[in-house]
């Protein structure tokens, strides 16, 4: 059995247990002693069972202890609803007494994540490694961690980037993408159009629930600050050539880096890259409508919004692909 399935069992007789004692403690309380009862339930509750966590979840996976913070707060609510107050029994006392131990665990957490953040600054000019570093740091996992990274850089390019130049590397060849295929118009349409829909909306779901209406509200703005984010990545995160390498990124969605010696074609249609298995392609285009396609001649390891592939053959819609196929050709001899 691999050390990944072993975890993955564990985890799962960790909340399996961890519910059953839960349950168990919740519905025998008007069973036991008022005077056991305030302090089994307790300790147990909000001790115990974080203690179990933390040995049997946390350390193994190597996650931040701040993991267990709100397994201590599920048990001391338990613990209220099954003793029927927040006076009762050794509960305030252990609440009080527990405080303090949250707060250094959160603090010196907090400053190990900024930590590895101000690392991650200083090894790269990219915000997409800072952020991804820094959830690596907190959740272990490649997927979770790029899917928040990308999150975390929406908002990073939406409100912060609009005085950073572009992450271009020196001796790079830069060649953008942001309005290839018509996006940024589209982007532009968009932004046009979508005052005037949210208010329109909003006032229509008012009239028949309005938490409803501010609710559909704020997920449209929040719709707004990702398009925006997206676009402006588009801008600041271009395709580039140089130190014998090609940098192909797609805003914030997906990177690769394909040494010039691993390129075997560089085609403008698709149908030109050859026999490869769906699996051994990926496609960025715009709109899927890539105008280059980059073959490698093995399987080349790219990073997504959702974890790590490799595949063999790259399709970009880029604002000059005849540029960019005369530069890795010659950068190639």
């Amino acid at each position: 059995m691999d050390a990944a399935r072993r975890q993955r069992l564990s985890l799962i007789g960790f909340c399996t247990l961890g519910l059953a004692l839960y349950t168990y403690g919740v519905f025998s309380a008007p069973y036991i002693p008022s005077h056991i009862e305030g302090i089994a339930l307790p300790l147990d509750f909000m001790v115990g069972i974080p203690v179990g966590f933390y040995l049997l979840v946390v350390r193994p996976r190597r996650l931040t202890p701040l993991t267990v913070i709100p397994v201590i707060w599920v048990g001391y609510w338990l613990s209220v609803f099954a003793l029927g107050s927040a006076d009762a029994g050794v509960l305030p006392y252990l609440f009080a007494a527990l405080m303090p131990v949250e707060f250094a665990i959160a603090v010196r957490e907090c400053l190990k994540v900024a930590q590895v953040y101000k690392s991650a600054r200083k090894a790269s000019a990219d915000p997409m490694v800072w952020f991804k570093e820094t959830m690596l740091y907190l959740v272990r996992k490649d997927a979770p961690a790029s899917m928040a990274a990308a999150e975390l850089s929406v908002w990073y390019y939406a409100l912060l980037s609009w005085r950073k130049k572009p992450y271009v590397l020196p001796g790079e060849s830069a060649f953008s993408y942001h309005n290839a295929g018509g996006y940024m118009n589209m982007m532009l349409g968009l932004a046009l159009a979508f005052p005037v829909e949210i208010v329109g909306v909003h006032i229509l779901i008012s009239q028949w629930s309005v938490v409803v209406a501010c609710v559909v509200t704020a997920l449209s703005a929040y719709a707004v600050i990702w398009l925006i984010g997206d676009a402006r990545a588009r801008v600041m995160r271009p395709v580039a050539i140089g130190d014998g390498c090609v940098r192909l990124e797609c805003d914030i969605q997906m990177e690769a880096v394909v040494l010039l010696s691993d390129i075997e074609k560089v085609c403008l249609f698709e149908s030109d890259t050859g026999v490869l298995e769906k699996e051994d392609k990926i496609n960025y285009g715009t709109f899927y409508q890539a105008n280059i396609w980059i073959v490698a001649k093995r399987p080349i390891e790219v990073r997504t919004m959702l974890g790590k592939k490799c595949v063999r053959a790259f399709g970009l819609s880029l604002g000059d692909p005849h540029a960019f196929a005369n530069e890795v050709m010659r950068q190639s001899t």
